[in-house]
């Protein structure tokens, strides 16, 4: 038993030795539009968007759909996307619902070397820099 002990401790003091930690500092707030990259000993918190559409947009005749993405690495990621519902025909039915669905309420960190820029329906990204010390 105590050797089964004493080997975990070992293998725990080997692992926690191998790790590095780092520590980020803060370095600036950029607001990005076109292509750019992370640069190196530097990593990127996607915090926003900035659209350049009303997110609850509708044609009132049934739905319409308006996504938010942007382009990570030229892909595109669906930050956010809303659907609207609803009908003003008078019918009775006035309501209008939207739905929305993304990864806007979490952040989006990105590494050095990585390429962000908007996609579609977006002015810019709200980013924070941090400087990555070892």
């Amino acid at each position: 038993m105590k050797k089964a002990v004493y080997l975990v401790l070992a293998l725990f003091i080997f692992a926690a030795s191998a790790l590095q930690a780092q520590t980020l500092s803060f370095s600036q707030v950029k607001l990005v539009g076109t292509v750019q990259t992370v640069p190196q000993n530097k990593v990127w918190k996607v915090e926003n968007i900035l659209p350049s559409v009303r997110p609850t947009t509708t044609n009132f005749s049934g739905q319409s759909a308006v996504d938010f993405t942007l382009l990570v690495n030229g892909l595109a990621v669906f930050y956010l996307s809303t659907e609207s519902r609803g009908n003003l025909g008078g019918n009775g039915n006035t309501g209008i619902t939207a739905v929305s669905a993304g990864i806007g309420a979490s952040p989006i960190w990105l590494p050095a070397g990585t390429t962000l820029a908007v996609g579609s329906n977006l002015h810019a990204i709200s980013v924070i820099e941090f400087n990555v010390i070892p």
